[in-house]
């Protein structure tokens, strides 16, 4: 050390790779995730078809813990988005911003860090071009471990019977009743919390 201060008081360059000091215990820098920060994205089916939910219905539902029929919102004249940022507050000190859209990123989009959670329809077809090992020839396993899958069902309905194959939490609704909206509601964060928790996630959750 100091030869080396040495020559750089002369002037003299220093030796190859001793440029940069080494840091410090606790000065080094970790590299930043990308993602740290970054609003959570849910993607929904696109199109109509028996899906429970759909852009015209799923942030009334993850926001506001109603489920309003996505056909009844579209007689009435709502507008369908292919994107939408809503505000969550429950178990929140203070409001989170969500996005969801039904428009899966492209497959090498950097946005895929942010997608926590996929409602979906039963169709293998909804999975193409995701970015997961296997995912395009309808093997799930690893899509179903970096996103929490979801299916929302009526309690009168059957399942898809490929739904039982996969690692998906089922949310099943009253047809006819809507107070137990809120139970499918407070199952459907815990699990998004308990996945990101698991992967220990820097989304701003």
């Amino acid at each position: 050390a100091l030869a080396a201060d040495a020559r750089r008081a002369a002037g003299a360059p220093a030796a190859r790779g001793s440029s940069r000091a080494a840091p410090s215990a606790g000065s080094g820098k970790t590299r930043r995730d990308p993602s740290e920060g970054a609003m959570p994205l849910i993607i929904v089916p696109a199109g109509y078809g028996k899906a429970l939910f759909n852009m015209y219905n799923v942030a009334e539902f993850l926001a506001n813990e109603k489920l309003v029929t996505w056909d009844s919102v579209h007689k009435s004249g709502g507008k369908k988005h292919s994107n939408i940022v809503f505000k969550r507050r429950y178990k929140r000190d203070r409001s989170i911003k969500y996005e969801v859209t039904d428009k899966a990123p492209d497959k090498r989009s950097p946005d895929w860090a942010r997608v926590v959670a996929v409602f979906v329809s039963g169709k293998e077809w909804q999975f193409k071009n995701w970015p997961f090992q296997g995912a395009d020839d309808g093997d799930l396993v690893d899509c179903f471990q970096k996103v929490k899958g979801f299916y929302a069902q009526y309690d009168t309905d059957k399942a898809e019977d490929i739904i039982k194959k996969w690692n998906v939490k089922t949310l099943r609704f009253q047809k006819n009743v809507r107070h137990g909206d809120r139970a499918q509601f407070e199952a459907f964060w815990a699990d998004v919390d308990a996945h990101l928790e698991l992967r220990r996630s820097k989304l701003a959750y």
